[in-house]
């Protein structure tokens, strides 16, 4: 009896505690894919001419399948990589595109991490493949045109899942660093993050090089002690959707603290927030939403020229880029909304209003 109440908690807390619209999910469709294209979509051409002495797979598809150096395939699985994430942003066949894109992330970068180069990029690569199931392509999509009679919801299960992955991933972060001493008064790792990066970065030094000349016991202690508690709490916030938004504005900013003190970017990692972001500013019984949807279907044409236009530069590689925008801008400009989510309930209530006006 008491495991079938706990399941049917389980199953009311996936299914309920979200519950987006299709124009915020295709918002976050689209947002994400330019995220990607500013960042840069990757290569794995370069395997082909890694040296196989370094061939050393863990657990997984390069492990099965062993070593690929075959320049042809990856030129070809790049090209891949490219048209199936041009069928993603547009929005056609959307849930099979967005798992397709998701897998091929994962056999590259697998083959990369064979190789011994390891990035922090799970989030951003599983991302598409959990959106995939909340129907993101219901909206602001070919799907939605083309399937205008098709009977679809927007799921909310999904992100409720999502949630709980990023939490146990931050929680899993903060243990290590919990039982490494992070806790001890005498001494501060962040410091020591501060420190190392100073020395050995050849990227922007944003605001390490001031903390350095600060050089203070107390501050860094005080970074150690909100890093802590941050990672560790935030696994807290995923029961409740309110406190939950809340915590998404403060991980943005603390990603975007990252980047400033010690110049460590998780640049496309702020992209997975992006669906709680659109839902927090979206309410769903707004009628901005509609009324910017509408906006955009009045301007479809001159979208369809930019869409068709960015394709063809996207699926061809086009070098030098018309424009060209520093990867870490993304921290920016996702930090900026998620600045206003942690201010009082009536700065956002006038914000509504004067957004409420854009498109009247």
């Amino acid at each position: 009896m008491m495991i079938l109440k706990f399941s049917k908690k389980i199953i009311e807390w996936l299914e309920n505690t979200w519950k987006p619209t299709f124009f915020q999910l295709g918002l976050t469709r689209i947002l994400f894919c330019l995220g990607f294209i500013v960042v840069g979509l990757p290569h794995f051409n370069q395997i082909s001419g890694y040296d196989l002495e370094f061939f050393d797979p863990p657990v997984g598809v390069s492990l099965v399948l062993g070593p690929i150096t075959s320049e042809n395939f990856w030129w070809n699985f790049d090209l891949i990589i490219r048209i199936v994430f041009v069928l993603v942003l547009a929005g056609f066949r959307t849930k099979e595109s967005s798992i397709a894109f998701g897998l091929l992330l994962i056999f590259g970068f697998s083959y990369e991490y064979s190789y011994g180069k390891i990035n922090h990029n799970i989030f951003p690569v599983i991302f598409p493949i959990i959106m995939a199931f909340t129907n993101w392509g219901g909206a602001l999509s070919i799907d939605s045109i083309r399937k205008g009679g098709l009977q679809l919801e927007p799921k909310g299960w999904p992100l409720t899942f999502l949630s709980f992955l990023l939490g146990w991933g931050y929680f899993t972060a903060g243990l290590p660093k919990l039982i490494g001493g992070w806790l001890d008064p005498s001494y501060s790792s962040t410091a020591g993050f501060i420190l190392r990066r100073y020395y050995s970065s050849s990227g922007p030094l944003y605001l390490n090089e001031m903390f350095v000349k600060i050089n203070s016991l107390f501050i860094n202690k005080v970074f150690d002690y909100s890093t802590l508690a941050f990672e560790l709490g935030f696994i807290l916030t995923i029961f409740w959707a309110a406190v939950y938004l809340r915590a998404v504005g403060v991980a943005v900013m603390f990603h975007l603290g990252v980047l400033l003190t010690v110049n460590i970017p998780f640049t496309l990692h702020v992209l997975v927030f992006l669906p709680y972001i659109i839902y927090f500013y979206f309410d769903r019984n707004s009628r901005t939403s509609e009324k910017f949807e509408k906006f955009l279907l009045e301007k479809r044409k001159y979208f369809i020229i930019v869409l068709v236009v960015l394709s063809l530069g996207i699926i061809t590689d086009y070098n030098p880029q018309l424009f060209k925008f520093h990867r870490h801008m993304i921290l920016f400009l996702v930090g900026i909304p998620s600045f206003f989510m942690l201010l009082p309930d009536f700065v956002h209530v006038y914000l509504r209003k004067v957004t409420s006006r854009l498109f009247t």
